[in-house]
């Protein structure tokens, strides 16, 4: 089971100004200097390599993630990302599609105006949904007012299918399992389970519900979980000013991958405007934090094979992630300390 990001910011697209550039490429011009690169040829292929850094620019486009196993490819929302994989979908004469939606917020929808195989006959596009009133709010980009494109002259098959929040589907060998964030008008992540691998998708989420108890049904989501894809837009001193926004920060994902013995946290739903220099900061917050942390639960990472404590990045437009690579949950001992 594989993850792929196509869209990593939260509430708005980023754009990278002339500035912003003229910064980024100084900076890393900088970090060449130090490494002793002393040639053109020498710092492009440092910067094709990542041998300076990777990745180079932190997202773009906003929330979209493709989770893939076998035969079997789920979007989860359709941010601007959705609409930059139309071109890869096309060219491998995928047809049909199936998209899991968080919320309805417009950063997680704004994109199925620009994702093209909706125009094309003989194209199905099934979105499983929790939110009751969720075709209605999809549609109504395409009322021909927001978006020249008026619904009745798509030109795919369009089905929407109401799930239930905590209602596990199958499919084959993979299930999906819906479960509750924390976020204004609701929103809802999706545990995806196959071949003794997990991962949770958990945006949009303010994670106000933190220990055991506040969590209630949600806990055993996050329990036996090998990746936490987290909301971590806000610095922590960011968050009283921003009470109820809807987004949380990379210090209490780590509290809660590491009480619970998250193996992996990606932290996503970076803030439009923040920057990479903002984002390596706040990775690096999140590393501390967790060293410090890491004495207090020992013996469960120790039992996990993984002493150092959960696995901390900063996520990006185009990131893969392959959880089958890892130690399937199965073949490690079995901990877990009573809350």
């Amino acid at each position: 089971m594989k993850l792929r990001m196509w869209g990593t910011r939260g509430s708005l697209p980023r754009a990278i100004t002339h500035d912003t550039f003229v910064n980024l490429v100084d900076s890393y011009a900088k970090r060449a200097e130090k490494a002793g690169l002393s040639t053109i040829s020498e710092f492009r292929n440092a910067l094709r390599d990542g041998d300076l850094g990777r990745p180079l620019v932190y997202g773009g486009n906003t929330s979209c993630n493709e989770i893939i196993f076998k035969n079997h490819r789920f979007f989860v929302d359709m941010g601007t990302g959705f609409a930059e994989a139309s071109a890869e979908v096309m060219a491998q004469g995928r047809t049909e599609f199936t998209v899991f939606m968080t919320h309805l917020h417009w950063d997680h929808i704004m994109g199925l105006p620009f994702f093209v195989p909706i125009y094309i006959p003989g194209t199905k596009l099934v979105i499983y949904h929790v939110h009751p009133h969720a075709p209605e709010f999809i549609k109504i980009q395409f009322n021909g007012i927001n978006f020249p494109v008026k619904w009745e002259d798509l030109g795919a098959e369009v089905e929407f299918r109401k799930i239930k929040v905590y209602d596990q589907l199958t499919f084959d060998d993979l299930t999906v399992s819906p479960m509750a964030l924390d976020h204004p008008g609701g929103s809802f992540g999706y545990r995806f389970d196959a071949a003794g691998c997990s991962l949770l998708i958990g945006v949009d989420g303010e994670y106000k519900r933190i220990t055991p108890e506040a969590l209630g049904k949600d806990l055993p989501y996050y329990q036996d979980l090998d990746l936490l894809v987290f909301d971590g837009q806000y610095e922590m001193d960011e968050l009283a000013s921003r009470y109820d926004w809807g987004h949380c920060s990379p210090p209490i994902g780590v509290d809660l991958a590491m009480r619970e013995g998250i193996r992996n946290i990606i932290m996503t739903h970076h803030d439009p405007r923040a920057g990479e220099a903002k984002e390596e900061r706040m990775l690096q917050q999140a590393m501390n934090h967790c060293q410090k942390q890491l004495e207090f639960h020992k013996d469960l990472w120790t039992s996990l094979g993984q002493p150092e404590g959960p696995r901390i990045q900063l996520a990006y437009d185009g990131l893969e992630f392959d959880v089958t690579r890892l130690t399937p949950r199965p073949q490690l001992p079995k901990y877990r300390k009573t809350p």
